[in-house]
């Protein structure tokens, strides 16, 4: 199971910015279905070592991983650029690389990524905006970037990614605006072994010492530019946002030597939400229809790394007004609850499903 919160959607005073918790699974072919009531995936689960790894075994281990990580165009600063790019609506992907873009003799394809963040407006008459995205992947490097065959011990590598942004929002007309954004983003890429280390050598009594040190230091700068439509009436409510983003990385510090290098990550997304009444009412407020939908092109190095070059998700649920119960804090209060259902699908025959929780502040 990969369960992801689900992206904000920010906008001037008045207009919705929250945080939702949402996921989506790629399952084409041989692709791993995500529901939040199925059982741990296995790819969270520590890898096992059979018996027990000597030192020059482990050096040999360590010399092939170092070869299957060389930063390269979709290697793991490509991950990482996909994870550090901020998604309207973040999820929890799972894809098998034997069915988009692999083998089917690969060890390990199987490759999760999962993104959380939010992002709002600060105020009409204050119109700063912010942005707060993290990201996780898991992978086994052989298998995703070099199509090696899977040897056993442990060889799953594991990305964490951070991404600020700052922007202002420029009104061009009574609907319409303008938000330059500002980012910095950084991330760190380190094995099991890296990880877990004593943990591994406690339950399996192998000294492991000489895999420690593996692991990539990375760091990067960029921007983006939204151009948004937000126009909401008691009959209806449009959302639609347009955005570039780019964002150049590079390695840094005590990075494994083989890893090293810098990758650009570029993506061009349209998102768009409309809202209208059902007729009801649930605690005194209305209740609302939601249909949303978000289509990306990945046009940078993450795209070498994922498997595909554009993804789609379409969906729709229902929307509650929470206002009335001034539920939050530090001047922070959640006005909407939204559960919606999404499909997700992509070239090379990557398809999936979702179910997610939105908030709106």
């Amino acid at each position: 199971m990969a369960i992801a919160p689900r992206a904000a959607r920010s906008a001037p005073e008045g207009r919705s910015c929250g945080v939702g918790l949402g996921g989506c699974c790629a399952v084409g072919g041989a692709l791993a279905a995500m529901l939040a009531v199925a059982s741990p995936a296995t790819a969270q689960d520590l890898p096992a070592v059979t018996q027990p790894v000597s030192r020059e075994s482990a050096a040999d281990r360590l010399a092939q991983l170092r070869a299957s990580i060389q930063s390269r165009r979709g290697g793991v600063l490509g991950l990482m650029g996909y994870s550090m790019i901020p998604d309207g609506s973040a999820n929890a992907l799972q894809v098998d690389r034997s069915t988009s873009g692999g083998s089917d003799d690969e060890g390990d394809p199987t490759l999760t990524l999962t993104q959380f963040g939010f992002g709002f407006t600060w105020g009409e008459s204050f119109p700063l905006f912010t942005e707060v995205y993290l990201g996780y992947a898991r992978y086994d490097p052989r298998a995703v970037f070099t199509r090696e065959d899977a040897r056993v011990g442990p060889v799953r590598w594991n990305n964490f990614t951070g991404t600020l942004g700052v922007g202002y929002d420029i009104r061009l007309g009574e609907n319409l605006w303008l938000r330059p954004i500002v980012n910095v983003a950084a991330g760190y890429a380190a094995s099991d072994v890296g990880l877990f280390s004593s943990f591994v050598e406690a339950r399996r009594d192998v000294d492991l010492s000489v895999l420690r040190d593996g692991h990539v230091n990375a760091w990067g700068i960029g921007g983006a530019l939204t151009l948004a439509y937000y126009d909401y009436r008691p009959e209806r409510d449009i959302d639609l946002e347009l955005r570039y983003t780019q964002i150049h990385l590079e390695t840094f510090g005590d990075t494994l030597p083989a890893a090293r290098g810098q990758s650009t990550a570029q993506a061009l997304g349209l998102w768009g939400r409309y809202r209208w009444p059902t007729g009801r009412e649930l605690f005194g407020r209305p209740v609302r229809w939601v249909l949303d939908g978000n289509a990306t092109s990945y046009l940078g190095d993450q795209q070498d790394a994922i498997g595909f070059s554009w993804a789609v998700k379409v969906g729709g649920g229902i929307e509650f007004d929470t206002g009335r119960w001034e539920l939050g804090a530090l001047g922070i209060t959640m006005t909407r609850v939204r559960l919606i259902g999404r499909y997700f699908f992509a070239d090379d025959n990557v398809t999936g499903y979702s179910f997610g929780i939105g908030m709106s502040f």
